[in-house]
């Protein structure tokens, strides 16, 4: 029996969380696409102390002069950078589940994972305009993740004028998970995935929304927050449902659309989903790609 997404939330311990989300998972735990013996060779890497000689290219030697090794896809190690939206509509609540926490045990369960099998881990936060790299690959990635991911509070509103992120325009082959809602009122987040895009990356956008977000169906009247600015207003629900279910369905579409790229994939989460189950999808649709 899968642990209920409160359940796991209610835990307050992102390593805990993370340990039994992974022995709930199915099949195969890996982030990256490993073959097994004899798979195809995929790239060429220096030779480093420690290596065995013998698997040096010595045919490419005699050719370039540099010392290299062949390396297949079942043994090269992922770099995967995790990244979280920590603007204010990532406070959002819904029935005991604040999206934040949704997105920290997610992101924690997924460097855990990747940590077991020895992958690189790097840690960004976006919030109030800036870019911040948290963590950088290290022996002590996993646990300074999971420090960040405990301490990390929402606030604020992401500019509407593009910027430019050279941290984001790296070349280096990698898997890039990046939590939020995007929620937008431009393109702000498709400029962002735009800045991250290369041949060698592979990006994989978690896009966590609750059932009202998506299909408002409270009746009577409300006070309607805006969790970035802290405006509210008093709207009644039946005079606001159908104008706002048009808008909303108008704009899921259009950013689902706008994501069609390569090597970008878009999964809507629900904030009540299962996270043993999500990851389960998760990694089976990456066979897949």
């Amino acid at each position: 029996m899968q642990a209920k997404t409160l359940e796991i939330i209610k835990l307050n311990n992102l390593r805990l969380a993370a340990k039994i989300i992974s022995e709930e998972l199915k099949h195969g735990i890996h982030l990256g696409k490993r073959g097994g013996t004899g798979s195809e060779f995929e790239q060429y890497r220096y030779y480093e102390p420690g290596d065995d000689p013998k698997r040096i290219d010595w045919k490419y030697f005699s050719k370039s002069g540099k010392h290299m090794i062949k390396e297949s896809q079942s043994e090269s190690h992922l770099n995967v950078s995790l990244m979280l939206d920590l603007s204010g509509s990532m406070n959002y609540e819904e029935d005991g589940v604040r999206r934040l926490d949704y997105a920290k045990n997610l992101l924690a369960s997924l460097a855990y994972l990747a940590h077991q099998q020895g992958d690189s881990l790097s840690f960004f936060t976006f919030q109030n305009g800036q870019l911040e790299k948290k963590v950088a690959p290290s022996s002590k990635a996993f646990q300074k993740i999971l420090y960040h991911l405990e301490t990390e509070k929402a606030s604020g509103s992401w500019p509407v004028t593009k910027q430019s992120f050279p941290e984001l325009k790296t070349r280096q082959k990698e898997l890039i998970i990046l939590v939020s809602d995007f929620l937008q009122q431009d393109n702000e987040w498709l400029d962002i995935v735009e800045q991250m895009r290369h041949p060698k990356k592979e990006i994989v956008l978690f896009q966590i929304l609750g059932n009202q977000e998506v299909d408002f169906e409270m009746k009577g009247s409300f006070q309607f927050k805006d969790l970035e600015s802290d405006r509210v207003i008093t709207l009644d629900g039946a005079n606001v449902q159908k104008t706002y279910n048009t808008a909303i369905q108008s704009y899921l579409s259009e950013l689902e659309e706008a994501l069609q790229l390569p090597q970008v994939h878009l999964f809507r989460v629900n904030l009540q989903e299962s996270i043993s189950e999500l990851i389960n999808r998760f990694l089976s649709q990456r066979t897949l790609y």
